[in-house]
């Protein structure tokens, strides 16, 4: 059977499964094919480390392209960013060519045209660096990863270089000449694609996203050689986490019933001296920015070092940012990094911001799904899973943010009662408060996308609560995993009457909602049509992507803050995005109007 999840327990009975945890690896995004750029041409040198755009690529760099730019999938990084291939394409679905047990084409990575009108005697060198598997799943041997380049006088790509499935490794760098007259013109393209497979279809909720391989430092030049194998860089491998010690976000008003409790006293950067020999950083620091408020601006200078060759670096040092502003129910604080080394040395993957954030709710994730959980097999029908939050100060809670990813064919698209428990129950869960029929997997077509479910009444806890689900099926849920996260004992089961601490390493996609009301959080709309909005959260522009049903309408655009003020109004909107980047950080509501038809989404504004 082909492997498409990581089990917890691994149990098998004949051809059924019994009862157990499952994580599905997963990546349910929007991304969207870039314009086509096929009339430009690019010079020499191409090179893409993947490290300045999420989710999507460089459109400046690459044509058409399926795959999810991402920093949480790899396994040993060599710098921020890595251009991942699966089974999904740019809705969030296994690919519509795929079928139970068949071999198919995936995701496509395309280069815009590049002027290679040069002689073969110059010494042109197209190199990379892949990895199979990482931190998801394995491409099993008959899968495969290509590379092919077009032949532009028979219209034809040509097969150049191609490595078939394997379980994790490290990244490994390919170098190729190109000495073949049929791609020395200026209608040179390459693209890398891979080939993926399912299992069979006697578990349909399982079949999820699978087959996984990263790209990274993609390297196109002149005056070359095959001894080239060394990156002559020093770059960040990992982005900042959360500096809560427990949560990734909690709500505002909670945390500041004190602050220093929830406060870490380290911060944590992770960075590696690509090249073969010893360099110098001659300065890290960390710039901590008020976005929301006024609050003066503080850095912390964090020394130089003499880095080894080949080496990774850890840096975990004390910090004492008390996180105050004089900001009102959110605020949002930038973390920057940055390192300065050489001059010749890449700033790209020399700087990254995180963003710490306090809205109305607490969540352990950090926005990204890798993997999906939940319960399989016989005996599940009626089991529970609750996971575990400390209410700061007692506030009515509102809603449940969830994130479900998708199973082929939305085959785990089940019913469940949505359920929150009293707590502490001696460390378990304690009294029902809630439990809620008629509820499902929603998926919202977007990256990381949060479904709301909002309470038909509030319900006001104190201390510690659960919030999860009663199942009505067999199948799995498939909730979003993040497997970057790893909060301690949160995570209870019940499937025999019985609560029992899951093993599974990882965060739920699960975000408990709290405040005196929720202001435009649920998308809703009296409508036939949906938009795309990317990326969501946005520091600038906010790309959007109507459906055909709209086109042509006249569109009134508003965005709304927290409060229900209205703060911009943008009439007969006729464009593909917004810019917002005069906006203040926070939580806003994107209202879309036409005639007849109004569509209300939760934007976050970074």
């Amino acid at each position: 059977m082909k492997k498409i999840f990581l089990s917890i327990l691994i149990f098998y009975l004949s051809n059924s499964i019994i009862s157990q945890e499952f994580i599905n690896y997963n990546i349910i995004r929007n991304t969207s094919n870039n314009k086509n750029k096929a009339s430009v041409i690019l010079k020499l040198p191409f090179f893409d480390d993947f490290s300045t755009y999420t989710d999507i690529s460089n459109s400046n760099l690459w044509q058409t392209n399926s795959v999810f730019v991402n920093s949480n999938y790899p396994f040993n990084p060599l710098s921020l960013g890595v251009a991942t291939f699966d089974a999904i394409g740019n809705n969030g679905k296994i690919h519509s060519a795929a079928s139970y047990g068949n071999i198919f084409s995936a995701d496509t990575l395309t280069s815009n045209k590049i002027n290679l009108n040069y002689s073969k005697d110059d010494k042109i060198f197209l190199s990379f660096y892949y990895q199979a598997q990482g931190l998801a799943d394995a491409p099993e041997t008959e899968d495969s990863l290509l590379l092919e380049f077009y032949d532009y006088n028979i219209e034809v790509w040509v097969n150049i270089w191609k490595t078939a499935g394997t379980t994790k490794h490290e990244f490994k760098q390919v170098m190729l000449p190109i000495t073949d007259e049929r791609f020395l013109n200026n209608e040179f393209r390459f693209r890398f694609r891979n080939y993926a497979s399912l299992s069979d279809n006697s578990h349909p909720s399982l079949t999820s996203n699978v087959d996984h391989w990263h790209i990274d430092y993609v390297y196109l030049n002149k005056n070359r050689s095959p001894q080239e194998t060394q990156l002559h860089d020093i770059a960040f491998t990992k982005h900042l986490q959360s500096l809560l010690k427990d949560y990734e976000s909690m709500p505002w008003e909670h945390f500041k019933t004190n602050p220093s409790k929830f406060v870490n006293d380290k911060i944590k950067a992770y960075y590696r001296n690509n090249d073969n020999v010893n360099r110098l950083v001659d300065t890290l620091r960390f710039e901590f920015i008020d976005k929301t408020g006024n609050t003066e601006n503080d850095t912390l200078n964090a020394g130089s070092y003499n880095v080894n060759a080949g080496k990774n670096i850890l840096f975990n040092n004390n910090f004492d940012y008390p996180f105050t502003s004089n900001s009102v129910g959110s605020a949002i604080f930038e973390i920057r990094s940055v390192i300065v080394t050489d001059g010749f040395d890449s700033v790209f993957n020399n700087r990254m911001s995180y963003f710490q954030e306090f809205h109305n709710y607490y969540s352990y994730d950090d926005g990204s799904s890798e993997g999906g959980y939940g319960l399989i097999g016989e005996g599940t029908k009626n089991a529970m899973i609750a996971y575990k939050f400390v209410a700061e100060k007692e506030d009515k809670l509102q809603g449940i943010d969830m994130y479900f990813n998708r199973a082929n064919e939305d085959a785990n698209r089940k019913y469940f009662y949505l359920a929150v428990w009293k707590g502490d129950n001696n460390g378990l869960p304690g009294e029902l408060l809630l439990k809620r029929e008629g509820v499902r997997p929603e998926f919202e077509g977007q990256l990381n996308k949060f479904h709301t479910y909002i309470l038909d009444e509030p319900i006001t806890v104190s201390d510690t609560f659960y919030v999860g689900w009663v199942k009505t099926t067999t199948e799995i849920l498939n909730i979003g995993f993040d497997i970057n996260r790893a909060p301690d004992s949160k995570l209870f089961y019940n499937i025999n009457g019985f609560w029992d601490k899951s093993t599974a390493e990882g965060a739920l996609m699960i975000r408990p909602i709290f405040g005196e009301k929720i202001v435009g959080i649920k998308d809703v709309g009296t409508n036939n049509f949906d938009i795309k909005l990317y990326p969501n959260p946005v520091r600038d522009k906010l790309k959007i992507e109507f459906n055909k049903s709209i086109k042509n309408k006249k569109i009134d655009i508003k965005i709304i803050n927290t409060l229900g003020t209205v703060v911009r109004y943008i009439n007969n909107f006729n464009n593909d995005y917004i810019d917002l980047e005069n906006l203040k950080s926070g939580i806003y509501i994107l209202r879309i109007q036409t005639k007849n038809s109004v569509i209300n989404k939760k934007i976050i504004k970074h």
